[in-house]
């Protein structure tokens, strides 16, 4: 492995291990699997489509850089984005136990991820049951993701569900390791979040034009500045936990009695 792909798994690995230390303890096991099958890293271009709505699963990914975008496309020509995939996060995990896929995974941005075959991800997770239960956890981190959403579409107005949509990004960049919060850059049109939010790109501009009014943020050219993160929050009503859930107090330090036998 040369150098420069060596430092990115590192890093990979830093960010993906810490979002599940939240919820056990990490052991050296599962350090080793993880590097164990991360050997295989691919690039693609933005645009890509990694998965058509309606395709056949291939493998999974591990993302190391760029955004991926999930995606319905409906009969009416409109389209809903379901969720985007940040570095640290699994794609197509699905592949796991569905022969094809309901949604569109297609590259926001240029992409590095690390290919995993179905059948070696499997069996690894047959050998190692605390890597099984990391998968679990990011499993059920993305249900949080999605259960948030459903709440924003069917009971959020069209500012709070940009605000805590907003807000959402933010904290889930801080765990990739962006440490400004003030400036980001986003890599997602206007068009495109009207798209996450169900709401039209003309109720979408003129919601962000009223937080520019408001002192709370700006949103030009895919750059965010956050002029105030607690009246943001506030309007969102945003409360990362969901996020971070293994960092509140019911942290479970769990591990399956049989990995002690023998």
């Amino acid at each position: 492995m040369e150098a420069q792909e060596e430092a990115g798994l590192i890093a990979l690995a830093e960010i993906l291990l810490n979002k599940i230390s939240g919820f056990f303890d990490v052991d050296d096991a599962v350090k080793a699997t993880f590097a164990e099958i991360c050997d295989d890293l691919q690039e693609f271009e933005a645009g890509t489509v990694i998965v058509p709505q309606g395709g056949d699963y291939g493998d999974v990914y591990l993302l190391e850089r760029g955004w991926v975008m999930r995606s319905r496309h409906m009969e009416n020509g409109a389209r809903q984005i379901v969720n985007v995939v940040l570095p640290g996060d699994f794609v197509a995990m699905n592949a796991l136990l569905f022969a094809r896929s309901d949604f569109e995974l297609s590259c926001k941005t240029d992409v590095s991820a690390y290919r995993l075959p179905s059948e070696k991800l499997g069996n690894a997770l047959t050998r190692n049951a605390m890597l099984s239960a990391a998968l679990f956890w990011v499993n059920a981190h993305e249900e949080s993701l999605l259960a948030e959403r459903i709440v924003s579409l069917g009971r959020r107005s069209a500012r709070q569900r940009t605000a805590h949509v907003l807000c959402e990004l933010v904290a889930r960049l801080q765990i990739t390791g962006v440490q400004s919060i003030e400036q980001l850059m986003l890599p997602i049109s206007q068009e495109e979040f009207s798209d996450i939010l169900g709401i039209s790109i003309v109720h979408m501009n003129k919601t962000l034009r009223a937080f520019e009014r408001d002192n709370i943020l700006s949103f030009r050219n895919s750059i965010l500045v956050i002029q105030n993160k607690g009246r943001l929050e506030l309007e969102a009503g945003f409360d990362k936990g969901y996020i971070q859930f293994t960092r509140r107090n019911d942290r479970n330090s769990w591990r399956p009695n049989y990995l002690e036998i023998g």
